[in-house]
């Protein structure tokens, strides 16, 4: 499921940007030191540093689909939020913050993800598959972020995507299709009284 994600990043990147994958490369790795000194051509490097439920949108509905044999049953999906780390790597200040600048002018069109751009599992996705751009609540402190990685601080982007992740297959079900009402006779208290007086 996650790589789904990666995938349909790349694939709103190249269809939306739009970016030519023979001129630029669209990484996923750790950017570290050792992986920036092997890179040998422009570069956009989407790292995925963080994985979380979004409890803002927990819920704990289901759904009943009837079938020929009766039903299935879907827990509500789990709406997790997936934060990647946006950098741009080339031989150039001035073309990485031009790169980095149509890479943010391009997530800013999107809120929530176009249909055509979605791969894998995310083609089913009960909801649309939303993302926050450069939101101040959602940035790591970059000093941390790039203290961790051992490298220089750089210019970055913050991206958030909020999609659906079904951890419970649906369940068949029986539906009851029959109501047996029991009847009984009564008899009122006052009933023998009265008639004995």
């Amino acid at each position: 499921m996650i790589q789904d994600v990666d995938d349909t990043l790349r694939e709103l990147l190249v269809q939306k940007a739009p970016i030519d994958t023979a001129l630029i490369d669209i990484k996923f790795e750790m950017p570290n030191r050792e992986w920036s000194d092997a890179v040998t051509k422009p570069t956009i490097n989407l790292y995925l540093y963080d994985v979380r439920e979004n409890h803002e949108l927990r819920s704990s509905q289901r759904t009943l689909t009837r079938t020929d044999s009766g039903a299935v049953e879907r827990r509500a999906a789990v709406r997790m939020d997936l934060t990647y780390m946006i950098t741009v790597w080339t031989t150039d200040v001035a073309d990485e913050h031009r790169l980095l600048g149509r890479v943010l002018a391009t997530l800013l069109q999107f809120p929530s993800l176009p249909p055509e751009v979605l791969k894998g599992a995310m083609q089913t996705q009960p909801a649309p598959v939303q993302a926050w751009i450069a939101q101040p609540e959602r940035m790591p402190n970059p000093w941390e972020f790039w203290g961790h990685l051992d490298h220089g601080m750089k210019a970055g982007l913050n991206l958030v995507l909020t999609a659906a992740f079904e951890p419970h297959p649906p369940a068949e079900v029986q539906l009851a299709t029959e109501t047996v009402i029991r009847l009984r006779a009564s008899v009122p208290e006052n009933h023998s009284l009265s008639r004995g007086t």
